[in-house]
């Protein structure tokens, strides 16, 4: 089996929807880990057969129990395997003879400690040598609700009641998904499919994805990351959930520099670039969340497949005037907005508004919802036919016996296909959050998660800053005019420019009209401007002035001078920080954002793997703040077209550049309606073995 591809579906389908199930290690004792998910499976009435091993009982919990795999009397789909990790290996071989096609491996002890168990590789040999999906090991299984199959052996499941969904998650933190499982089912949510990935020793992370995307019981999967081992793979499994249509909603751990280490001690995983990560994201389609709630509020938005076309507003209608206008704030701030109603739909509305109301958007019931709760209906079905409403937010705030009379109307609304209503309301029944959860009315506990799940669907969020930047210790510095004649060679325009001795700058040929940018180029200095090194827009005459400068200043620092760089200054236009570079996890990556000084104060930048379109390169300047400064140029199209074509001719020359090249920078690139020059570059080789 090739150590890079996935088991068969049938073998995966076996940890999800087995026909039969063996115990290993199980114990009689139903609060004792070992001992939960038989009793689990006997008390959620798993339709198939279930067999137990254990060599020191004759029986577990009323099962009869063999003394190994080998002794069951029938062939077993699933092995949930409850021993300490140095007696997993042993157990899985006796699975493998016996057929066994998938396997949940609970025990701890393998990748997430410093050394390792020595039986971790050995286990991913035996699944890439039999094909056996395996689950784990150091995880908490799988759940699959409509299949009453628990895997698992978390006591959540002692508390929750079973919750069938279309909605799936995977996650690489068995407790945090533990506890968005019990979220989403007190949400009236639920899960379609569930699993804990653990240290992923045979199956990844990517393995899931893609069996999810071809999954009938799932239409929405959710993922809770940390890490990413293989990026490519990764970059597939999205791109075969966008294929089948199934949206994806990925939480990621490890963003920061801290959460990041926590990563490493957590799974064993790397936790990888989260710029590069989010462009990742945004280039397969897949939607970005930055927290648990706020993941199971774009799923359950996901799910009802809204049309939230760009040239659509959101209408909303409230009991409150204050919190349509804090909707309306939060719209704004969100780059969303109220809809136009058309006359029609104010006419339809009319009549159930009492006269000091509103029937414009946003709709204002007033008070007097108290006295006719069945206005809801009629409002949310007129503004669901406006052809300018992409979404209907209503916010209730009302209890007792209206509470219920006004869930009634919601779920008796009847909205178009792909029509999205949701609902904000404060202080919720549970009879209330259950109802429409079961009616399938995601249902918001306040305005800003609502607003902002919307906005996660109607157009993905921007990315982060970039990541911190290498160590000295890891690469090599390209100096300024060898980067910049890389990118000559592949087409990208620089300024004219020569290099010179500060005490030969009298020599240069220079124009007496012109403005020169005068860069002294100092070894190990990537940033030449915060060391003093850098004087602009230098006439002629001021240049040999320039050069003696800086090489004082250079001395003063203790700085070795190489040499001078005069350069044609250029005209003033949009400054974009422009950086290719070979990220571990998913390999060539550009990324574009705010340039020059902005660069330092702005976390406006975006990542898209290579190569690009013109259509991918235009989608990233779209996401940027800096967009609306390019719109603002006189000729805007012509500015865009030049930007989109610096990026697109350095993505496709990752492969042209010189071996060991990791890092190439471009601060700035200079875009105006006559072109994109190249103002400032530096690149970073990979430091060879000495």
């Amino acid at each position: 089996m090739d150590p890079h591809s996935s088991p068969a579906r049938a073998q995966i389908e076996a940890l999800f929807a087995p026909r039969s199930v063996v115990v290993v290690g199980a114990s009689s004792d139903p609060a004792r880990v070992a001992g939960r998910p038989l009793s689990f499976l006997r008390d959620w009435e798993f339709g198939g057969e279930i067999a137990v091993v254990n060599p020191r009982r004759d029986s577990v919990l009323g099962y009869p129990s063999h003394p190994t795999v080998g002794d069951v009397p029938f062939g077993p789909d699933l092995a949930i395997v409850c021993l300490p990790a140095g007696a997993v290996l042993e157990a899985l071989e006796q699975c493998a003879e016996r057929g066994v096609r998938a396997a949940v491996v609970f025990a701890a002890g393998f990748a997430e400690i410093a050394d390792g168990c020595p039986d971790g590789p050995a286990i991913r040999a035996l699944a890439e040598r039999t094909g056996m999906a395996i689950c784990g090991p150091n995880c908490l299984g799988t759940i699959s609700v409509d299949e009453r199959l628990p895997a698992t052996f978390s006591s959540v499941l002692t508390e929750v009641d079973l919750r069938s969904s279309d909605v799936a998650l995977v996650t690489q933190s068995g407790a945090l998904g533990i506890y968005l499982y019990a979220e989403a089912a007190r949400r009236g949510l639920g899960f379609s499919r569930w699993v804990s990935t653990g240290n992923e020793a045979a199956l990844s992370l990517p393995d899931y994805l893609e069996w999810l995307a071809q999954d009938e019981r799932t239409e929405v999967i959710c993922a809770y990351v940390e890490g990413v081992r293989d990026g490519e793979r990764f970059r597939q499994a999205l791109a075969a959930a966008a294929e089948c249509d199934k949206p994806v909603i990925v939480l990621k751990g490890g963003r920061s520099d801290d959460g990041a280490a926590g990563v490493s001690s957590h799974t064993g995983a790397i936790a990888g670039d989260a710029t590069v990560f989010s462009g990742i994201l945004a280039s397969t389609g897949a939607h970005e969340v930055d927290d648990p709630s706020e993941l199971l509020e774009v799923a359950a938005l996901a799910r009802l497949r809204p049309r939230l076309s760009a040239g659509r507003g959101v209408a909303f209608a409230t009991t409150s005037g204050g919190a349509a206008i804090l909707a309306a704030d939060w719209l704004d701030r969100l780059g969303l907005r109220l809809a136009r109603l058309t006359p029609a739909t104010v006419a339809a509305i009319e009549p159930v508004i009492p006269p000091f109301g509103r029937a414009d958007n946003p709709v204002d019931f007033t008070g007097n919802l108290m006295n006719d709760p069945g206005m809801v209906r009629v409002c949310a079905e007129a503004l669901a036919g406006d052809p300018d409403v992409g979404a209907v937010v209503v916010f209730a705030g009302v209890g007792g016996e209206t509470a219920e009379r006004v869930t009634d109307a919601l779920l008796a609304a009847s909205t178009p296909p792909g029509q999205l209503m949701a609902v904000i309301w404060i202080g919720a029944s549970e009879s209330v959050r259950q109802r429409l959860g079961e009616g399938g009315i995601p249902l918001f506990s306040d305005i800003g998660p609502c607003v902002r799940a919307l906005a996660r669907l109607w157009e993905p969020g921007r990315a982060s800053a970039p990541g911190a930047s290498r160590s000295p210790d890891e690469v090599e510095l390209v100096p300024e005019h060898e980067a910049k004649r890389w990118l000559r060679d592949v087409g990208l325009e620089t300024p004219r420019g020569q290099t010179v001795e500060p005490s030969r700058a009298t020599e240069l040929e220079l124009d007496p009209l012109g403005r020169f940018a005068v860069k002294g180029q100092a070894t190990g200095i990537a940033h030449k401007a915060a060391h003093g090194l850098v004087r602009l827009g230098c006439a002629e005459g001021d240049v040999a002035n320039a050069c003696s400068e800086i090489a004082d200043e250079a001395a003063a620092q203790g700085l070795e001078l190489e040499h001078v760089l005069v350069e044609e200054m250029v005209a003033e236009g949009v400054e974009l920080l422009v950086t290719l570079r070979n990220d571990a996890t998913f390999g060539w990556v550009v990324l574009v954002g705010s340039g020059g000084a902005a660069v330092e104060r702005m976390s406006d930048v975006v990542a898209r793997p290579c190569p690009l379109t013109h259509e991918s390169a235009q989608g990233a300047l779209d996401r940027l703040a800096v967009s609306a400064e390019l719109d603002a140029l006189p000729d805007p199209a012509a500015a865009r077209s030049h930007a989109c074509s610096t990026l697109v001719a350095l993505a496709g020359a990752a492969d042209q550049l010189p071996n060991g090249l990791v890092e190439l920078e471009l601060n700035p690139v200079v875009v105006s309606s006559e072109r994109a020059v190249i103002v400032d570059a530096v690149g970073f080789l990979q430091r060879r073995e000495s």
